[in-house]
């Protein structure tokens, strides 16, 4: 194969690198997010509920167990004792279900300031054929300077700086013309090495980016946008909080009755 031959091999291949590169990034800093922000939003947030329901039934199986093992040894009764072990205990998953709440409300918060969707494509032009110039996997070994370009021109796309990405372009044209005349000046061996790199390097990506398909959020956006999926699952999940609430009544209940015949001071319940 001629030395223009492998040059044009090299340009699709690392136009190709660089799109798969995108589409990852994209998939990974913009539809994950999004989608789980949807799903949150519409399950994620009953499921919330039902978490909290959850935790307050364990918490008072858990009082009452102590309460029970403190009648048989026969000592004394301390409420809040009691109150505030099993609040300690249980601390920990009441800080990850706040923690989810505010995913929750950071979801809501992404959904209502997206940027407009042609935005956001000229944006991810702009970043591929600058990456095709910078990105230290498909050119030769960058300068100091195309080094500390390629910083600001990642950091500019990853903040969603689109005039900063159009101004860097312009600024720096010398600089991004240099790349593409070193690649130019290696030979063909050190070419042909290159494109193989780039082969494989391609492969790994299509991998990687149908891995991250197969993973949540995504295994679930068909099922996400449809609105008798997501119907029938808070109905799943009121179901569920309604026996809980039940079960919960009458744990209270017998909390209070056990504590009341013991001698001990009648608990309060939110």
């Amino acid at each position: 194969m001629t030395k223009e031959a492998l040059l044009n091999q090299f340009d699709i291949l690392r136009t190709e690198y660089i799109k798969l590169i995108n589409d990852k990034d994209v998939l990974l800093n913009w539809g994950k997010p999004q989608l789980e922000a949807l799903y949150n939003t519409r399950v994620g947030v009953h499921q919330i509920t039902l978490l909290q329901m959850q935790l307050r039934v364990k918490s008072l199986k858990r009082k009452l167990e102590l309460v029970r093992s403190t009648i048989v040894r026969g000592q004394p009764l301390d409420v809040n004792a009691i109150e505030l072990l099993v609040a300690a205990e249980l601390a920990n998953a009441e800080m990850q279900i706040m923690e989810q709440v505010a995913i929750v409300e950071g979801g809501k918060h992404l959904l209502s300031n997206l940027d407009s969707p042609t935005r956001s494509v000229e944006l991810r032009n702009l970043f591929r054929q600058l990456a095709k110039q910078l990105h230290p996997d498909v050119n030769g070994a960058l300068s100091p300077e195309q080094q500390q370009l390629w910083h600001l021109v990642k950091d500019a796309y990853q903040f969603g700086d689109l005039e900063k990405l159009k101004a860097i372009q312009v600024a720096y044209e010398k600089e991004l013309v240099k790349g593409e005349k070193a690649i130019e000046q290696l030979s063909e061996d050190a070419i042909s090495l290159k494109n193989e790199t780039l082969k494989e390097g391609i492969k790994l990506l299509h991998n990687e980016i149908e891995g991250i398909k197969n993973t949540f959020p995504f295994d679930v956006e068909d099922k996400i946008k449809d609105e008798d999926w997501v119907k029938e699952s808070v109905e799943t999940i009121e179901v569920e909080l309604k026996q809980l609430r039940i079960f919960e009544g009458e744990l209270i209940l017998e909390y209070e009755a056990l504590i009341n015949g013991y001698g001990g001071a009648k608990p309060e319940f939110n």
